[in-house]
């Protein structure tokens, strides 16, 4: 199934975990890669890698993927072959980090039911040393991880060759 076609389908079952009627831009992506490449260099774990939109521009950084949906990480695996998929719940994944890393945040968290867990993992993770940075979009205005505290916060870029228009947010 093609990837687009995917998404939407996924859009219609559930519009809350999928969060865009398309799959990010590839302006959005290649947006979220420069930040990227400003950053410290450390291992990268990507968050709802979904059909790859943004791993595609980050491959060459081998981030290790994390998607919860099947179908979804069929796809990634079939089309990265050489970068590790885990297909499981993101939280529980992030609990497990016990090494210094950079995240990306390929979800949607403004109207995401699982925000108010991913806060206080996000605070603890760069509380302890771990999380080095952070690198998300965003549709809305407010800052997403507002409520980390983060040492270092700023809306990056903006995206308007995006469905909807995105904010590249990088936290360090």
């Amino acid at each position: 199934m093609h990837k687009k076609i995917l998404f939407l389908k996924k859009y219609l079952q559930d519009p809350q975990s999928i969060g865009s009627v398309i799959p990010s831009s590839e302006f959005l992506a290649k947006a979220m890669f420069r930040s990227i490449k400003e950053l410290d260099k450390v291992n990268i774990i990507e968050i709802g890698a979904g059909t790859g939109a943004i791993t595609k521009h980050i491959s060459s950084l081998n981030p290790l993927l994390v998607e919860i949906d099947k179908e979804f990480c069929a796809l990634l695996r079939q089309n990265y072959p050489n970068l590790t998929t885990i297909n499981g719940c993101a939280l529980e994944q992030l609990q497990q980090v016990d090494e210094r890393f950079g995240l990306v945040l390929s979800i949607p968290l403004i109207n995401n039911p699982f925000k108010t867990s991913f806060i206080p993992i996000i605070e603890s993770l760069y509380s302890r040393g771990l999380l080095q940075w952070c690198v998300m979009y965003t549709y809305g205005f407010n800052d997403p991880l507002g409520e980390v505290n983060f040492q270092s916060k700023a809306r990056k870029r903006f995206v308007v060759k995006n469905i909807p228009p995105a904010s590249v947010w990088v936290y360090s």
